[in-house]
């Protein structure tokens, strides 16, 4: 995670592998859960793996979003194995 330009909080996470449609994520209270599974059908099964950069099944990951941004007006975008999601800041009323 890091603050992009624009002050939005920037996630990005690796997904070498993975349709979009292989992807669900999902907004509980402050935490956001992506969860996926990359299939295991890429490898070749009739040799044996001494080792492998990728990891084949279902996978979560849940973030706490601090309370300073909007996570309900998220946007996500997903290219080249690359899911990006941008949270703005929430606005500060001036009159409260």
């Amino acid at each position: 995670m890091f603050i992009a330009e624009d002050g939005a909080l920037a996630i990005l996470v690796e997904l070498a592998g993975m349709k979009r449609e292989d992807l669900e994520l999902t907004i509980e209270g402050k935490r956001l859960r992506i969860h996926g599974e990359r299939p295991d059908e890429g490898r070749r099964t009739k040799y044996e793996h001494l080792a492998t950069g990728l990891h084949y099944g279902p996978f979560e990951s849940v973030l706490e979003i601090p309370p300073d941004f909007n996570l309900g007006k998220a946007k996500a975008s997903y290219l080249n194995g690359i899911l990006r999601i941008d949270v703005p800041r929430k606005r500060i009323d001036p009159k409260e």
